[in-house]
C-alpha cells in the first residue's frame, strides 16, 4: 500500500484530521489549538510536536493518492477510532468503517471478536455459522499476522489499540503487490506508531465502569546518528459486564510491547523491529434467551429454589457462577522482522521483508457441571510457527510506476487439544476412555508471484493492470499417539478419510490415521482504473479474481473429515464501482469529502466448517453471493466543527449451501438462503466540535452507531436459517479538556482530561444470536433454542493523558 507522510497542519482556529474513504480531511488549525490537541490528530497518543515523518515509516495514505486510486479503501485515524473508547483492542475500532460488523463475549481487547467485511469473515468472537472463515487478511506494520494454515485472526493478539498509529480497510482483494494469501474479502493493515524525526513522547492513563484499568504509551528518539526508534505499548485488565450470582465477575487482562528502529543510509533505509502481545481471561458462555427447563445458574436442577439460567429469568447480563462454568482463554503472538528499501537508481527500488511470527493458544475449561462426563474438562493449546520473505522491485517511468516481486511463507502448525477427566483418570496431557483428542500437524507453503503496472497516460487517467500466480502446499500428519499418554483401556477410534476405513474404539481422534501432501495453483487476475472527470469528483473500478486455500485445524474439515484429494481452491470474484469527491470552500463544503461504491462478490467453491459447543465439528460446500453498497462523508461546515457519516447496504445470499458431515439432514440444499450474521444496513453519523477558553481546548464529541437485521445460523439442521436477529443502536458522547504543561527541560508539554460514555441511553440488545439444541447446557435434541451474547449496557470511562 502507498503511503505519505503526515500533512502539515495550518491556519486560524482548530484541528480536524480525519481519514476516510477517500483519505485525510484537513481542517484549519491554530497553533494554540494544535499543541493543546495533542494526541487528538495523530498517531495513538503521538503528540503533534513528534510526527515528522521519516522515509520508511509507514504512514496513511494521502488523500490525493486514494482520490487518484482504483480500489476502495477506507482508513481509520487516530480520532476516528477513538470512538470505540480508550481499552477497545484492534477489532472493535473497525466498527467505523463502512460495511463492517463486528461481535464478541467482552467489553476490551483482551477477548476476541469476529468481524464481517461486506459479510464476508475474520476472527473467533464466538459461535459458528459465519461464511469465508478467515478470509480477510490482517497485517501488522505490513507483516500478515493472519495463521497461514488456519486463516484464523486471534483478534486480541492487538489488545492494544492505543497504539495503532492509523487502520486502513481495503474492500476486495486489492492490487497484487498489497495481497496476501486470503484477500478474497479484502484486507486490513495496522500500522503502529512510527519512529519520528524529532523525540517525544506520550502517555495515558484510563479507569472505568467494571474495574477496567489501562496504560498506553510511546517514546520516541527522534533522529540520532542516523537512527531513529520507537517504543509502544499498554497494559490493561478488568472484569466483564457479565456477572454470576456468587460475584465472579470474568476478569481478563492484557499486554503488548512494540518496538521499531529505521536506519538512513544514502539510498535507502533498514528497518528492525518486533512485537509481543498476551491477552488472558475468562470466557463467559452464552445465555439462553428464554428460560429451558433444567437450565439453572446452579448447574442442578434438583437444588431448591435455584434460578432457571436465561436472560428473562436470572437478568439480561447474568453468567454463570465459577464452579458451575469457568474457561481461562489466553492467546500469545511474538515476531520479529527486518525490512530494507534500497535505490538501485534514480527509478528503481529493491524492497525486502523478513519476518518470523509464533502464534500460541491455551483454552482451560475445568468446571462444566452441564457437561458431565468423560470430557467435562478441556486442554486446547494449539500453536503455529511461521517464516516468510517477500522481496519485489518498484520502477518508475514517465507515464507508469511497475511493481514486480513475490514472497514465500512456511508455517507448521498443531491443532492439539483434551478434553477429559480427572475421575476418569485423564489431565491435559492424559487421555482417558471416553475422552476426545486431536493433535494433528499441518505444514503449509505459500508463493505468489506478482507483477502490476499503474498506468497513467494522462494526469486525469490511472489505469493498473495486474496478475499474480499463486502456490498453496498443504501437509498431514497426526501426532496424537506420541504427544499424549494414555490412561489404562485407553483405544482410540480412528478413520482416514482418504479411503473411507476406520476402526472403533473408546475414545475419540478427531485427527485423520492416515497423513497426506496436496498441491494447488492458480492465476488471479485484475484491473482497476480511475478517471478523475472533474477537478472534485473521480469515477473508478476494479475487478479482481483471489484464491484461498480452505483453512484447516480444529477437528473437522479438509485432511481430518474430508478427503483432502477432493478439494479446490476458494474463489473471489470480486467488482468495485464508484465515485469519490472532495470539495474546499465552497459554501459549508469546507474540506469535504465523500464517496460512495458498489460491490458483487461471488465466493465459489467454499468449504465450510462449523464448530460447535461440543467441540463437535459438521461441514459443509457451497458459493455465495454479496452485493451492496457502501458510502460515507466528512466535511467541516464550520473551522470549529467535524461531522462524519458511514453507511451499507449489503444483500448476501447463497448460490448454493449442501449440508456435510455431522449435520442432522447431511446432504440438504439450502440454495437461496441468505448468508447469516451479515447485517442488511449499518451505519454511524458523529460530530466533534472544537472551542479554545483561553489557554484550555475543549472538545466535546456525540455519535450513534446502528446494525440492522441479520440472519441466524441453525446449529441443528447445520445451515442458515430465516429466523433474524432484531436491529440495536448505541448513542455515545465524550468530553476531552486539554491544558498547556509547563516542566523544566521537557519543551512543549499538554495535560488532558476525557470523560467517555458509551451506550449513554442503556440500550438493551444482543450482539450475536444463534439456534441450539441445547446441547450445551446438557439437553441435547430436547429442542430447539435461542442463545446470545449480549452486548454492552452504559459504560463510562476517564482518560488522563500526558504529551511531551
Amino acid at each position: 500500500m502507498a503511503h505519505h507522510a503526515p500533512a502539515k497542519t495550518h491556519g486560524k482556529r482548530t484541528a480536524f484530521a480525519v481519514l476516510l474513504l477517500s483519505g485525510t480531511a484537513l481542517a484549519p488549525v491554530a497553533a494554540q489549538a494544535q499543541a493543546l490537541n495533542a494526541g487528538a490528530v495523530n498517531a495513538g497518543t503521538v503528540s503533534a510536536a513528534g510526527t515528522a515523518a521519516l522515509a520508511g515509516a509507514i504512514t496513511a495514505p494521502t488523500h490525493r493518492k486514494l482520490f487518484h486510486s482504483g480500489t476502495t479503501t477506507r482508513v481509520l485515524n487516530r480520532q476516528i477510532m477513538d470512538a470505540a473508547g480508550p481499552v477497545a483492542g484492534a477489532a472493535q475500532v473497525l466498527s467505523y468503517s463502512p460495511g463492517v460488523s463486528v461481535t464478541g463475549y467482552g467489553n476490551s481487547g483482551s477477548t476476541k471478536y469476529t468481524i464481517t467485511l461486506d459479510g464476508v469473515q475474520q476472527g473467533w468472537g464466538g459461535y459458528g455459522g459465519f461464511t469465508g472463515t478467515g478470509s480477510i487478511a490482517v497485517t501488522l506494520d505490513g507483516i500478515p499476522v493472519v495463521d497461514p494454515s488456519t486463516d484464523l485472526w486471534q483478534s486480541n493478539t492487538i489488545p492494544q489499540s492505543g497504539m495503532i498509529q492509523d487502520t486502513a480497510v481495503t474492500y476486495g482483494p486489492g492490487n497484487p503487490v498489497d495481497r496476501w494469501y486470503n484477500n478474497i474479502g479484502g484486507g486490513v493493515e495496522y500500522t503502529p506508531v512510527q519512529p519520528t524525526a524529532t523525540p517525544g513522547g506520550d502517555v495515558t492513563l484510563t479507569y472505568g465502569s467494571y474495574g477496567q484499568k489501562n496504560i498506553e504509551f510511546d517514546l520516541r528518539t527522534g533522529v540520532y546518528d542516523g537512527w531513529s526508534t520507537v517504543l509502544a505499548g499498554g497494559a490493561g485488565n478488568g472484569n466483564s459486564f457479565r456477572t454470576a450470582p456468587d460475584g465472579f465477575q470474568s476478569p481478563t487482562e492484557n499486554y503488548s510491547i512494540y518496538l521499531k528502529s529505521v536506519k538512513h543510509f544514502n539510498g535507502g533505509n533498514i528497518q528492525f523491529g518486533g512485537y509481543f502481545a498476551r491477552s488472558a481471561g475468562y470466557r463467559v458462555p452464552v445465555i439462553p434467551v428464554s428460560p429451558i427447563a433444567g437450565v439453572t445458574v446452579t448447574g442442578n436442577p434438583g437444588v431448591a429454589g435455584s434460578t432457571l439460567y436465561s436472560q428473562q429469568s436470572s437478568g439480561y447480563d447474568s453468567a454463570l457462577p465459577f464452579n458451575t462454568y469457568e474457561k481461562f482463554d489466553t492467546n500469545a503472538m511474538w515476531l520479529v522482522f527486518a525490512k530494507e528499501n534500497v535505490a538501485l537508481d534514480d527509478t528503481t527500488t529493491l524492497h525486502n521483508l523478513t519476518w518470523y511470527e509464533n502464534i500460541t493458544r491455551v483454552h482451560s475449561r475445568l468446571n462444566d457441571l452441564y457437561n458431565t462426563g468423560p470430557q467435562v474438562s478441556e486442554y486446547n493449546d494449539p500453536h503455529t510457527n511461521i517464516f516468510g520473505d517477500k522481496l519485489w522491485i518498484t520502477k518508475d517511468f514517465t507515464d507508469n510506476t511497475v511493481d514486480i516481486g513475490g514472497y514465500y511463507i512456511h508455517d507448521t502448525y498443531n491443532s492439539r487439544n483434551n478434553f477429559y477427566n480427572v475421575l476418569d483418570g485423564g489431565n491435559k496431557n492424559t487421555v482417558n476412555i471416553g475422552g476426545k483428542i486431536r493433535s494433528s500437524y499441518f505444514t503449509q507453503d505459500d508463493f505468489a508471484a506478482f507483477a502490476q503496472d499503474d498506468f497513467h497516460p494522462v494526469k486525469a487517467l490511472h489505469i493498473t493492470p495486474g496478475v499474480r500466480f499463486v502456490s498453496f502446499q498443504t501437509g498431514y500428519s497426526n501426532g496424537a499417539l506420541q504427544d499424549f499418554t494414555y490412561a489404562p483401556g485407553v483405544v482410540l477410534s480412528s478413520h482416514c478419510p482418504l479411503d473411507g476405513s476406520s476402526t472403533k474404539g473408546n475414545t475419540t481422534d478427531q485427527g485423520a490415521s492416515c497423513g497426506a501432501n496436496e498441491s494447488r495453483n492458480g492465476v488471479e487476475p485484475s484491473i482497476s482504473a480511475n478517471l478523475q472527470v472533474m477537478p472534485w469528483m473521480s469515477l473508478y473500478g476494479s475487478y479482481a479474481e483471489s484464491l484461498r486455500t480452505p483453512s484447516v485445524g480444529g477437528g473437522g474439515g479438509l485432511f481430518q473429515k474430508v478427503d483432502p484429494t477432493s478439494y479446490h481452491l476458494e474463489l473471489g470474484q470480486d467488482f468495485q464501482a464508484g465515485a469519490k469527491f472532495k470539495v474546499s470552500h465552497q459554501g459549508i463544503l469546507n474540506h469535504f469529502i465523500a464517496g460512495i461504491s458498489y460491490f458483487h462478490l461471488r465466493y465459489a467453491k467454499q468449504s465450510i466448517n462449523y464448530t460447535l459447543a461440543n467441540g463437535n465439528t459438521i461441514t459443509a460446500n457451497g458459493s455465495s453471493i454479496y452485493k451492496g453498497v457502501n458510502l460515507y462523508f466528512d466535511d467541516n461546515p464550520i473551522y470549529s466543527l467535524f461531522v462524519y457519516g458511514n453507511a451499507s447496504i449489503n444483500d448476501a445470499v447463497y448460490q448454493t449451501y449442501v449440508t456435510g458431515a455431522g449435520a442432522a439432514n447431511a446432504g440438504t440444499s439450502f440454495g437461496g438462503s441468505h448468508v447469516p450474521y451479515v447485517p442488511r444496513a449499518s451505519f454511524n453519523l458523529g460530530a466533534y466540535y472544537q472551542d479554545v477558553v483561553g489557554d484550555t481546548l475543549i472538545e466535546p464529541r456525540a455519535w450513534y452507531q446502528f446494525t440492522g437485521t441479520q440472519n441466524l445460523f441453525n446449529n441443528f439442521t447445520g445451515a442458515p436459517s430465516a429466523q433474524k436477529m432484531p436491529s440495536y443502536g448505541t448513542i455515545n458522547l465524550s468530553l476531552k479538556v486539554a491544558v498547556p504543561l509547563t516542566l523544566p527541560y521537557a519543551g512543549r508539554k499538554t495535560l488532558d482530561f476525557k470523560l467517555t460514555a458509551l451506550n449513554v441511553a442503556n440500550n438493551r440488545y444482543n450482539e450475536y444470536e444463534y439456534i441450539g439444541t441445547g446441547g450445551y447446557f446438557g439437553v441435547a435434541q430436547a429442542g430447539q433454542y435461542l442463545y446470545d451474547y449480549p452486548g454492552a449496557p452504559l459504560t463510562i470511562y476517564g482518560s488522563v493523558g500526558m504529551h511531551f
